[in-house]
């Protein structure tokens, strides 16, 4: 089944371009579309998109403060920035929020597809360039104290660095999702973080895990 997509944009040129791009991944399914913050909280309450695609700038309400309404009321629905900003402040806001990627207009189609698809499939969608950027961003506040984690949410903390969904953690470890989650909650505890995008980035800032390698 197609992943559905809700776009949240105030440029309607904009919302027909990048709606005739999603519709040539036979993954994804345009669900709705919104001029605003305000709109996009209406229709994911309507229609429970599995994505949402938001601007950041927009009349009414902005993308950050709806990232942060959807994510507290519907934290399984997936939202990606995707903004003509390039602003750091933007995209740490954009990260603490709950968003799972950041996605710059800039990009080529094709890149910008890349990136979609892979929030789709439930993983982190941000170029290599703005996930630098992101760990500089972060590295540059205060670092609050970090309870020990124990060997197991080590093992998964690894995993989840790694971009693996729980399905997958789970047969990696041998353990069940249900223990997958319960391991996940203590670490996002632990680490002071509220999303899976978010705990990768403070593992890497705090060295807690080794950088993922580049496959080639």
């Amino acid at each position: 089944m197609p992943i559905s997509v809700l776009i949240v944009d105030d440029h309607p040129v904009f919302r027909d371009g990048l709606r005739t791009l999603l519709n040539t991944s036979p993954d994804l399914r345009v669900a709705g579309e919104a001029r605003n913050g305000e709109e996009g909280i209406t229709l994911v309450r309507e229609l429970k998109p599995d994505l949402v695609l938001m601007d950041i700038r927009m009349p009414r309400m902005g993308g950050l403060e709806a990232t942060r309404v959807i994510k507290r009321d519907y934290p399984g629905t997936r939202i990606v920035i995707l903004t003509v900003s390039e602003d750091e402040e933007d995209l740490f806001e954009a990260v603490k929020a709950g968003a799972q990627g950041y996605i710059v207009k800039n990009l080529a189609s094709r890149d910008v597809l890349d990136l979609i698809n892979q929030a789709a499939r439930g993983e982190a969608a941000f170029t290599p360039a703005l996930a630098s950027r992101t760990l500089l961003a972060l590295g540059s506040q205060k670092l609050e104290k970090t309870e020990k984690l124990t060997a197991r949410e080590q093992q998964v903390l690894e995993q989840v660095v790694l971009g693996h969904r729980n399905a997958v953690i789970a047969k990696n470890l041998g353990l069940t999702e249900t223990t997958v989650r319960f391991h996940l909650s203590n670490i996002l505890s632990k680490l002071h973080a509220h999303t899976r995008t978010e705990v990768a980035v403070k593992a890497l800032q705090q060295r807690l895990v080794p950088p993922p390698r580049e496959s080639h």
